[in-house]
């Protein structure tokens, strides 16, 4: 019995251990592996990754990325194991390199990614301001995109990701009349670090998303609509169950909502392996981690689950977008969500779509069910 209860505390520090690495301690994107272009002509690429990646074949338009340009890849026209031929539009740059034969890992590396867009507002013919906005941190950066109407949107990306995810929705958004303010926050790149050390998963971001909310009153927001992507939506979550500045807002728009964090952990560990062994960690091994992490660093695992608070936190119309495919954030917890408020969530499923990825699948899918939604807020 001593045997097992010291070996389950060992292994269970290392998990725990492991999740700070992975998810608490503030870091840099990893540009994750690359792929090798292996023939670029007439608007066709053909790509291929070390191994099976699903973004390389994701539906719809993806972007890439190297080291001296940018473009965009579309409808797939031939798949072979790990190798695809897309439609192809460089945007700005250079042609990426192409290596025909070479070993994957050998070519210069090309990277997909959902963001579709490379830089700024810019790059959907979009007017915009960079500006900052005041924070109990101190300045945090933020773009916004000016338009006619009293309703503004404040654009809070997902966890390690930046503002070029919101640039997808910019433009419907400004079709409606809306200003858009993206904003930076804690633990950004360049912005002040959380006194804790690590990424709070909005038990402490929420002051950032309202600051940001006062921000664009004192611009002359008469209502706001809050847009989370992934995390950003437990932050905005938070906001609205301990601000006062939540009676300003009047809907809300989520894409793949990670407000249900250990599901989402549960979610990332099932492929898990004992080392040496080769068999999977078992459910209640994984439980014990998490618990142990919890000790350890005040995760506060049924304070980021904000599904199971969902009613008294949500009081306005709520549309949120989630992938079938979402292989970080499980779509359970947007299904959840809309069962608990089945009179204010609409949930749209999107079949194929990846994290954060609905936009990519089916753009005018995706923005003519956002602009309805907005439309029917300002009604």
């Amino acid at each position: 019995m001593l045997i097992v209860v010291t070996g389950h505390l060992a292994f269970g520090w290392v998990l725990a251990n492991g999740l700070r690495d992975s998810a608490l301690r503030i870091q840099e994107p990893e540009p994750g592996e690359g792929l090798a272009v292996r023939a670029l002509a007439d608007g066709v690429i053909t790509v291929q990754a070390a191994e099976a990646r699903q973004e390389v074949g994701h539906p719809g338009v993806i972007g890439l990325r190297w080291a001296n340009g940018y473009g965009q890849m579309g409808e797939l026209t031939e798949v072979t194991p790990h190798q695809v031929t897309r439609l192809f539009d460089l945007v700005e740059g250079e042609r990426p390199p192409v290596c025909p034969t070479a070993p994957v890992a050998d070519c210069p590396q090309v990277y997909p990614e959902g963001y579709a867009f490379p830089n700024d507002p810019g790059d959907v013919g979009l007017e915009f301001d960079e500006t900052e906005y005041g924070s109990p941190l101190g300045p945090m950066g933020a773009w916004i995109v000016p338009a006619s109407g009293d309703t503004w949107a404040v654009h809070v990306h997902g966890w390690t990701a930046n503002r070029r995810e919101a640039i997808r929705l910019l433009r419907p958004m400004h079709r409606q009349s809306v200003t858009s303010m993206v904003i930076d926050y804690r633990n950004d790149l360049g912005a002040p670090t959380d006194p804790s050390g690590h990424y709070r998963f909005g038990l402490h971001e929420w002051e950032d998303v309202e600051s940001a909310v006062a921000h664009a009153m004192d611009r002359g927001a008469a209502k706001v609509i809050c847009i989370g992507y992934s995390t950003g939506a437990a932050h905005i979550m938070s906001f609205l169950e301990q601000s006062t500045l939540s009676e300003r807002v009047t809907g809300l728009v989520f894409d793949a909502p990670n407000v249900v964090l250990a599901e989402t952990v549960r979610h990332g560990s099932r492929d898990l392996k004992v080392p040496g062994l080769g068999v999977s960690v078992s459910p209640l091994l994984i439980e014990f981690g998490m618990w142990i992490a919890d000790m350890r660093w005040s995760i506060d695992w049924d304070r980021t689950n904000y599904v199971q608070r969902a009613e008294d936190i949500i009081g306005v119309p709520t549309l949120v977008f989630h992938g079938s495919s979402d292989q970080r954030v499980p779509i359970a917890i947007s299904r959840q969500l809309e069962a608990r408020l089945p009179d204010l969530v609409l949930l749209e499923e999107v079949q194929a779509a990846g994290h954060v990825m609905s936009w990519n699948a089916n753009p005018d899918r995706y923005e003519k069910t956002l602009e309805a939604f907005v439309e029917g807020l300002q009604n």
